[in-house]
């Protein structure tokens, strides 16, 4: 199965797992997820871990069904080749993916648009489709329009909606709920570096990868039933007219982002929230995104790889997350 490529893959190495429940039992559920693979682990193994494999293999066929845009029967593949501007009944799981979108897009003032995915694909980035590149672009996210009763519509034709950077993230906080409501104590979700756990007694430690390979990893950070995404610009890139060139998008020009030296990281209570701020934090012009942090209470890292350095900059919010040994 696969959901898109490894488009926005956060590279974190989980450097201690479940902090606080080493007298217990660990389990390990592992699979492929969306062409990556997912992790998760359980502090308890009183429960029939083949039957909750089963259920979260469900919920990510739930999510891959309803918002892949490498699958041509998904809802979303339907609903973006169809040329109808009326209202079109989709799920409430991608109901609620696209509606989170809109948050997040009003949220940083477009710079994260899930309506950018013409863009990439006539550049190549989805070597399945082949569309023309609509250079004008006269339209963004507010011309999706979402009404009552689970129902959509486009205002244009052509618009290709493209959710890989909000959908993993989704799938990560539908699997928590599920574990959550199974009453497991401790446990943690990361699906191809979306994470998310929850922990009763004391928070884990997360090491964010090291984009220049200088080390293992440039920062700790310690969440307690949270989540963390990242954004890197240096992750899937092509070269197009004679250049290497990101698959974030800059929705204000619509161009690629040239700049591969950059990861952005957030901290958020919802993984598909943390996921979607990412990838619209790092589409903003460098100076303004620990600004905009800052202005919104938002935990963000802004890393810029500098040859093999790299350079740190922190939003108040996110320096509370810092390890301190």
């Amino acid at each position: 199965m696969k959901f898109y490529k490894n488009t926005h893959i956060i590279f974190f190495l989980l450097f201690t797992a479940l902090v606080g429940c080493s007298n217990n039992q660990h389990t390990m559920i592992s699979g492929n997820a969306f062409g990556t693979v997912y992790f998760i682990t359980l502090d308890d193994n009183k429960y029939d871990i083949s039957n909750i494999k089963s259920n979260i293999n469900n919920i990510i066929d739930f999510i891959d069904i309803a918002a892949s845009n490498y699958n041509s029967n998904s809802e979303i593949s339907k609903f973006n080749a169809s040329h109808s501007t009326n209202n079109y009944l989709i799920s409430s799981n991608l109901y609620n993916i696209i509606s989170k979108a809109n948050e997040v897009s009003d949220l940083t003032n477009g710079y994260f648009d899930i309506s950018i995915g013409n863009i990439n694909i006539a550049k190549g980035f989805n070597s399945n489709l082949n569309i023309k590149l609509d250079k004008s672009r006269n339209y963004n996210y507010k011309d999706i329009i979402l009404s009552k009763n689970n129902l959509i519509k486009k205002k244009y034709y052509p618009m290709n909606l493209d959710l890989s950077g909000i959908a993993k993230g989704y799938a990560v906080d539908l699997i928590y709920d599920y574990l959550f409501s199974l009453g497991i104590k401790n446990f943690l979700i990361n699906i191809g570096g979306e994470i998310k756990s929850y922990n009763e007694s004391e928070p884990i430690i997360i090491g964010i990868d090291d984009p220049s390979n200088a080390t293992q990893f440039i920062e700790e950070v310690t969440i307690q039933n949270k989540a963390i995404a990242s954004s890197g610009t240096y992750i899937d890139t092509i070269e197009y007219n004679g250049e290497q060139i990101s698959h974030i998008v800059n929705p204000k020009s619509s161009d690629n982002l040239k700049n591969l030296n950059l990861l952005v990281t957030v901290v958020h209570d919802e993984c598909s929230i943390a996921d979607a701020l990412a990838t619209g934090l790092i589409a903003m012009p460098l100076k303004d995104i620990i600004k905009f942090a800052n202005k919104n209470k938002l935990a963000v890292l802004l890393a810029i790889k500098n040859n093999n350095s790299i350079e740190k900059y922190y939003s108040k919010e996110f320096r509370k997350y810092l390890y301190a040994e």
